[in-house]
């Protein structure tokens, strides 16, 4: 499926959004652990998520869709067994870090593997060699430090170092020391995107896990962790909703509302919010959610780690922006689905973008923005983000092959146009 982007202009109305992808695969995650039954409400249901459920079947656990938009998850008691078979984590790089980290609880050999880019861009040689440090064994099979990967437990527990410039390979090792033989200690070099190791130790502190963090560079873990199963909620996702947020920012006289966000919610997105309001954005937050108007930006520098997945939006804000908008703090980019600041570099660039980049970032200056045509690269984010991009662009923005969105925000196009978006499904 393709998608056409026509200039849009006074956006109005009212966008719903899905809930939170991250919180829901943890909370998968440690139901499918937990000693009993849990039900989890309204997750981000994707192909992500239903490949998250079949790898923890294959570890021991039952999950169930039941009424009401409920999942009922029946876990292992803090004993996954060894998987039969390869674990094929798709295109999902929180899938292959968990379940790596899970395998090394495991008497025996797992395997896991997924698309090219876990094969080529998602880097697991630090969880590898941090998971040696605690007693278990993995190797990458190419010896390339990429999938596939070959794990095998048990996790003793001790002492291990691990480089923390990627969240998901810290969150992998922190939830899988919980279930250690013995205590565990952490030392993290280059911690990075800490919003995302804050959630999952949201996650370990609900169940009862015993741990400690000094500011994310030392974490002591108890081992042999057990909870029982739980109820929960998913919150709603601030990762989608920033792009019809920052579409009505920059889009001349509009007025664009999205209820049910919680700004209370430990998510490191929503940050954001303020860094578009110091940049000049009219965006109001109430118990009902958040309201954002077309506003006169200016541009400023920006540390993009604690919200990393929005460094390609923050790229487009910047050539809306009066003057130079400088992202920076953002190197961990290159690994995700695709090489992000090239990829934005490049694509922005194609639609007359005054641009540069930078090893950890982008310099961006203010640009009268034209339509292009591009491929997805199988990139959620990349996509979401250009159609954003093309709303003020002179012509058609057109980009090939964006069934990727489905993985985030299946119905994105659909809530786009709901507020006058000019986007076309082709």
């Amino acid at each position: 499926m393709d998608l056409s982007v026509g200039s849009s202009q006074r956006l109005r109305g009212e966008v719903s959004i899905p809930p939170s992808k991250s919180h829901s695969f943890r909370a998968l995650l440690m139901a499918g652990l937990a000693d009993g039954v849990s039900h989890i409400t309204s997750p981000a249901v994707s192909n992500d998520w239903m490949r998250g459920i079949e790898a923890l079947e294959m570890f021991g656990a039952e999950v169930h869709p039941k009424a009401d938009d409920v999942w009922e998850v029946t876990g292992t008691g803090g004993a996954p067994r060894t998987p039969d078979d390869v674990v094929n984590c798709g295109n999902s790089g929180i899938i292959l870090r968990f379940f790596a980290a899970l395998a090394a609880c495991c008497d025996g050999y797992t395997v896991l593997s997924g698309d090219e880019s876990l094969r080529h861009i998602r880097l697991c040689q630090p969880l590898i060699d941090a998971l040696h440090g605690l007693g278990a064994w993995a190797v990458a099979t190419k010896g390339d430090g990429h999938a596939p990967l070959v794990v095998r437990g048990p996790l003793k527990g001790g002492k291990t170092e691990i480089d923390g410039i990627d969240s998901q390979p810290v969150s992998a090792l922190l939830i899988a020391s919980s279930l250690a033989e013995a205590p565990s200690e952490i030392v993290v070099r280059r911690p990075g995107e800490k919003p995302w190791v804050a959630m999952t130790l949201h996650w370990l502190e609900r169940c009862g896990v015993e741990f400690s963090n000094e500011n994310f560079e030392r974490y002591r873990i108890r081992g042999h962790a057990k909870w029982p199963g739980f109820d929960v909620t998913i919150p709603l996702d601030w990762s989608a909703a920033l792009y019809p947020i920052v579409a009505a920012v920059i889009s001349p006289n509009s007025e664009v509302h999205v209820p049910g966000l919680d700004f209370n919610d430990c998510q490191g997105d929503k940050e954001v919010v303020n860094v578009l309001r110091s940049m000049g954005a009219e965006i109001e937050i109430t118990d009902r959610g958040v309201t954002a108007r077309g506003s006169k930006l200016t541009g400023t520098t920006i540390d993009c780690n604690d919200f990393i997945d929005q460094f390609m939006l923050l790229a487009v804000v910047g050539a809306y922006a009066e003057g130079e908008t400088t992202l920076t703090n953002a190197e961990v980019a290159r690994h995700k689905e695709c090489d992000r600041i090239t990829a934005m570099h490049d694509a922005l660039k194609a639609m007359g973008c005054d641009i540069e980049e930078r090893p950890d970032g982008l310099v961006i200056r203010h640009s009268q923005l034209k339509g292009a045509e591009f491929d997805s690269q199988n990139d959620h984010r990349l996509v979401m983000t250009l159609a954003v991009a093309g709303l003020g662009a002179e012509g058609a923005t057109e980009i090939a092959n964006i069934d990727c969105i489905r993985k985030t925000f299946p119905h994105f196009v659909e809530q786009m146009r709901h507020v006058g978006c000019d986007m076309q499904k082709q």
